[in-house]
C-alpha cells in the first residue's frame, strides 16, 4: 500500500506543475489590466448665472439599473416558486409581514406598551 501511495504522490509531483505552466499564457501584469475597470470622467461646466457643477463619472457599480429593471411588479413567494419572487407581507405584498413594531436595539424597560 506504502509503495502504492508513494508512486501516487510522485505522479502528481511530476503533473500539477506541467499542467500549470500549460496554463500560465498570460502575465500577471497583462491580467490586471485587462480586468482593471475603465477610469473615471469628470466634467466641469458652468452656467450663465456663474455656477459651476462638477460631475463624476465612475463605472461599474455605480452606474445605475436599466429602465426594464424598475417598476417591476414580483409574484409572492410560493413553496414551489423560490426566485424573482417578493416575501410575503414585506414591501406591500399581501401576507403576514414579520417586521418588529419596535427598535431591537431598545432595552425593553424604554420600550412603551403597543
Amino acid at each position: 500500500m506504502r509503495t502504492f501511495l508513494l508512486a501516487g504522490f510522485a505522479a502528481l509531483t511530476l503533473a500539477v506543475p506541467a499542467a500549470l505552466s500549460a496554463q500560465a499564457t498570460t502575465s500577471a501584469g497583462q491580467a490586471n489590466a485587462q480586468a482593471s475597470p475603465p477610469p473615471t470622467t469628470t466634467t466641469t461646466t458652468t452656467s450663465a448665472s456663474g455656477q459651476t457643477t462638477v460631475t463624476t463619472t465612475t463605472p461599474g457599480n455605480l452606474t445605475p439599473p436599466p429602465a426594464s429593471a424598475l417598476n417591476k411588479t414580483y409574484p409572492v413567494c410560493t413553496a414551489k416558486l423560490q426566485d424573482n419572487c417578493q416575501n410575503a407581507g414585506e414591501g406591500g405584498a399581501p401576507g403576514r409581514s414579520r417586521a418588529l413594531s419596535y427598535w431591537p436595539g431598545e432595552p425593553a424597560s424604554e420600550r412603551r406598551n403597543r
